[in-house]
């Protein structure tokens, strides 16, 4: 065992009981070629905090027969929300079942007493490690739900923001239901993103006032160096449980560093933003070279500038999945306002 982890026996457990998910459903508005619903079920993940028990869904489904499925994960906080709305409702027209999950701690699952967003980046590690298990759990109960209802096709897609990317990253390693996965601003290393990233600023105030001693994540230099090491370490482990019960650091455990060797690189696409500030460009290029240099595109944007790009965006992910017709990609250029009927 590494000498530093004696003190810090925190395997991740993403287990949970499979079993028939009862939830509750209800149309909160209609389109044209789509209708949107909300699914509220109970999370099946065993430690959840209060505020975060009930997975949420904004479930848009094409009126006509859906030609794939895809899974939206947002990103840190609430900003980014309305742009994955667009792009389920803009999918769902073109012919896709499009589940946008809200993950816990976030938006309408923010932790009682929490805000948006703030605890995937705790200075308290047991804390942190709870937020990214559940994430995981909640993302792959939503694909038992959707295979249950018959809505989760062997044409798939696992699409993830920044924070939902990183979620993405670790759910493909470790379920094998996934048939290609679009990353979106997503970048690796937590150790260095709670350091240097600009949006992270509080966490780095409270490290430094004394919070953060368990696994030393107020020892910037000492966590980078650990971190350092566990990438070489990784890359002797042959399998994302191996991983788990492995003596690595507990937060590289749950960083998408350590999980991307275990996925296929031909079914992994990154998009990157070129005037992305938000997270450190070595971060980046540090999940590309994990990932094994899968495809990737880098668009002159920033973290959240992505509104001009939408239409292109969601071409490029009904390409990915081998949708080709016309009328389909026509449909993303065309509103998507609520009707009355």
């Amino acid at each position: 065992m590494h000498k530093d982890n004696e003190q810090m026996q925190m395997n991740p457990d993403f287990s949970y009981e499979k079993k028939k998910i009862e939830f509750s459903s209800g149309y909160i508005f209609k389109g044209k070629h789509y209708r949107c619903s909300i699914i509220k079920y109970p999370s099946l993940y065993r430690n959840k905090i209060r505020g975060t028990e009930n997975v949420e869904i904004y479930n848009f489904s094409p009126r006509e027969r859906a030609v794939g499925s895809i899974i939206i994960l947002h990103g840190l906080g609430t900003v980014n929300i309305p742009f994955l709305f667009w792009m389920g409702s803009h999918l769902a027209s073109a012919g896709l079942q499009a589940s946008v999950m809200i993950l816990p701690g976030n938006y309408t699952r923010t932790a009682t007493g929490s805000t948006s967003g703030k605890d995937f980046f705790s200075p308290d590690l047991r804390r942190l490690i709870v937020f990214w298990e559940q994430a995981v759990v909640d993302t792959m109960t939503t694909i038992d739900l959707l295979q249950q209802e018959k809505l989760w096709w062997d044409n798939n897609c696992l699409f993830g923001y920044c924070l939902g990317g990183m979620i993405s990253t670790i759910v493909n390693a470790i379920d094998q239901r996934i048939n290609d996965m679009i990353l979106m601003t997503v970048g690796g290393n937590i150790a260095k993103i709670i350091w240097q990233s600009p949006v992270l600023k509080s966490i780095r105030n409270s490290l430094r006032s004394g919070s953060g001693k368990e696994g030393y994540l107020n020892d910037e230099v000492k966590l980078n160096a650990r971190f350092e090491e566990d990438a070489r370490a990784v890359k002797l482990i042959k399998s994302a449980h191996e991983l788990i019960e492995s003596d690595l650091h507990p937060l590289f455990k749950i960083d998408p560093l350590a999980y991307a060797r275990f996925s296929d690189r031909k079914k992994v696409t990154m998009i990157e933003a070129f005037f992305d500030k938000t997270l450190p460009i070595e971060t980046r290029k540090q999940l590309w070279e994990a990932f094994g240099r899968p495809k990737r595109y880098i668009v002159p944007v920033g973290h959240v500038s992505w509104f001009p790009f939408e239409y292109a965006l969601g071409k490029f992910i009904l390409k990915k999945l081998g949708i080709k017709e016309a009328r389909r990609n026509l449909r993303l250029l065309e509103s998507t306002k609520p009707t009355m009927e």
